[in-house]
């Protein structure tokens, strides 16, 4: 009796380790992904080589106005950044229907830096880190209202943080 009972316990033990086995191949293999995460996904901003090529494919086509509206800092001391790898930026905005903010480093070998697309719920100001290849200009752009509210910072790098 006790041998029948350590048969089934151990048939279990296999079965599970089998189904558990079969979901990690599956998961790995890419058929449990996000369809709707990858659905929404910009792979050409985010591939795109030149600036204008990286907003066009994230943004769409809007009426780009340079603004005080938006306010972000980027760097610590703000424009100036020892290592590339690693700057901080911080928007600030009061504007209001917020959809999309991006970030774009003009000199990076794929200038799209940060893309985060807004609900109701999120609320400014936002921190993040980004990397910054060489002295460049890092764009923040909104889209808010139909419109692309953006402003310039020029950062120096000492250490590029792009290859």
């Amino acid at each position: 009796m006790a041998n029948n009972t350590t048969n089934i316990q151990r048939r279990n033990v296999l079965k599970k380790g089998i189904s558990v086995s079969t979901l990690a191949l599956i998961a790995t293999s890419g058929l449990l992904l996000p369809r709707i995460l990858l659905a929404h996904w910009p792979t050409e901003a985010f591939t795109a080589e030149t600036m204008e090529d990286a907003l066009l494919a994230l943004l769409g086509e809007a009426e780009v106005v340079d603004s005080s509206v938006v306010k972000f800092k980027v760097g610590s001391p703000p424009s100036y950044a020892v290592n590339g790898a690693s700057v901080p930026i911080e928007i600030h905005s009061d504007l209001a229907n917020i959809e999309r903010v991006a970030i774009v480093v003009e000199k990076n070998p794929f200038p799209l830096a940060m893309s985060l697309d807004f609900t109701s719920a999120i609320k400014l100001p936002f921190k993040t880190m980004i990397k910054i290849a060489e002295d460049s200009n890092v764009i923040a752009v909104i889209r808010a209202d139909g419109k692309l509210y953006k402003t310039t910072r020029f950062v120096e790098v000492d250490i590029g943080g792009c290859a």
